[in-house]
């Protein structure tokens, strides 16, 4: 799962999968219009439907935040 999420982070931005901070959107990585492209590729990967109220920075904070997020999608 981890990898199929890095493959779709990748195609938004290269630096996401090596970034190592805590904050990709505090830290200029990604940007908002970046998130609903990331979530739209998310939710037709993984058939999940990510709400609302779960696009939050804490989940997409870094690479793991957002394979949380997948996981407890599932």
């Amino acid at each position: 799962m981890r990898e199929k999420v890095l493959a779709i982070l990748k195609e938004v931005n290269e630096e996401i999968p090596e970034y190592e901070g805590e904050g990709l959107l505090e830290d200029g990585i990604i940007a908002s219009l970046d998130v609903i492209e990331i979530v739209s590729a998310l939710e037709d990967e993984f058939g999940i439907v990510i709400a609302a109220r779960n696009i939050t920075k804490e989940n997409f904070a870094t690479v793991d935040s957002i394979c949380a997020l997948v996981e407890s999608l599932q």
